[in-house]
């Protein structure tokens, strides 16, 4: 069992000069006899899958708390994640993306207008050039958030497949849930989230939420690697490498065909 602590039992017949020495415990996880406990306490497993697929609970609610517990403790969050609904997990992740997107095209504006601020003037004031500008956006928003949360199915597979390769056996489905809970960090750390976190707690606590939101990835990835995928912590450093590589060249690759294909377009 994931995390459980196994002990040798002492002998029964013991010498006298054994009968103060303890008996051994070791991890059944790490095998170490000092672990401080590989299991994720129950306390702090949720209860009935994620918030985010608590109905009860109003939307916004469940996708704040989700964002907020892979974050501040998302070592303990995915470590414990739960087998579900990948479709759940993948309605969190298009709302995490689409509202960050959206916040940055938004951000975008207040620059542009200090760099170029007749073009911004010129959008404003024109009210067919407006529609044209509010049409594209429309488009290209939700666009760009399926494209994010691709990539995070792209790492969900290149992951999956350094887990075979180091003989864990095959769970894709959960491999996604941990991928697509994992846009919650970039919906805590765009300007929607800030902002988010500041009415919610005020600046100083969006601002730890920011500085969690940049630290927690490789914390809470070895955590599901060690903990959910029993994994060692040689075989999930190679997990995660292959897992990079492989992302990475499919990235490049990418941006390498799209740049020649725009290219052959313009010519």
């Amino acid at each position: 069992m994931d995390g459980a602590i196994t002990e040798r039992s002492a002998p029964s017949s013991r010498a006298p000069d054994d009968v103060d020495v303890p008996a051994a415990v070791l991890c059944a996880v790490c095998g170490k006899t000092d672990c401080a406990g590989c299991a994720v306490p129950d306390e702090v497993r949720p209860a009935t899958g994620t918030p985010w697929e608590r109905r009860a609970t109003p939307m916004w609610r469940r996708l704040w708390q989700t964002a907020e517990l892979a974050t501040l403790d998302g070592e303990a969050f995915f470590g414990g994640l739960g087998d579900g609904s990948v479709g759940a997990a993948f309605g969190f992740a298009f709302s995490c993306e689409l509202l960050a997107i959206a916040s940055l095209a938004v951000g975008w504006f207040p620059l542009v207008y200090l760099f170029v601020p007749e073009f911004v003037a010129s959008i404003l004031s024109n009210g067919d050039e407006r529609q044209r500008v509010t049409a594209a956006m429309a488009v290209a928003i939700p666009v760009l958030a399926i494209l994010m949360v691709g990539l995070h199915v792209l790492w969900a597979a290149s992951l999956e497949l350094g887990l075979r390769l180091q003989g864990a056996p095959p769970r894709v489905r959960h491999c996604l849930r941990y991928a697509l809970y994992s846009c919650g960090w970039d919906l805590i750390t765009s300007p929607f989230g800030f902002v988010a976190g500041c009415f919610s707690g005020g600046v100083r606590s969006a601002a730890r939420e920011l500085r969690a939101a940049v630290r927690i990835p490789r914390f809470a990835t070895r955590a599901y690697l060690r903990r959910a995928r029993s994994l060692t912590e040689a075989k999930a450093r190679r997990a995660i490498t292959l897992a990079a590589i492989v992302t990475g060249a499919s990235v490049l690759v990418g941006a390498i065909g799209l740049a020649v294909a725009l290219v052959a377009a313009m010519v």
